[in-house]
């Protein structure tokens, strides 16, 4: 009885899940990781390791990429490029998961309208009077903020 199912009762996940692409969810992941700090504590090392190698503090015949370390510089900067787009990516979706939610809300208090509608007719209420006081208070509501 209280299943969605039952109900007809649209859920937001279930439409937002089959919308997702094999790339959606990999750039969820990616922007993912890219939020975490271990994705920071994996970059201090490595950022700290490509650093000392090259100011010859670890193997001085190791070094590859002398001061000011532009090819340092070139790997960040694309880096920074992919995961930029990564994040856009996945604004896109939540955005677009969002607008599904707010569908998913209309049309549950649509339903809920309608219900409460019906209800209030068969008890023998007046629902224009009682639709006079809902705008009232939700004008009244709109004034206050």
């Amino acid at each position: 009885m209280f299943k969605l199912g039952h109900w007809r009762v649209a859920d937001e996940h279930v439409r937002f899940e089959r919308m997702r692409a094999v790339q959606d969810r990999t750039a969820d992941r990616i922007t993912g990781f890219a939020g975490s700090l271990r994705f920071v504590y994996i970059h201090l090392v490595w950022f700290g390791l490509w650093i000392a190698v090259n100011v010859g503090l670890i193997g001085a015949s190791l070094r590859f990429d002398r001061f000011p370390f532009g090819l340092l510089t070139m790997v960040v900067s694309l880096e920074a490029i992919f995961l930029a787009t990564f994040v856009m990516v996945s604004q896109n979706r939540q955005a677009l998961r969002s607008e599904i939610r707010a569908q998913v809300d209309f049309e549950s208090n649509l339903q809920s309208l309608i219900w409460s509608v019906h209800i209030g007719q068969k008890l023998g209420l007046d629902i224009n009077h009682i639709e006079e006081l809902c705008r009232d208070v939700v004008s009244e509501s709109r004034e206050t903020r």
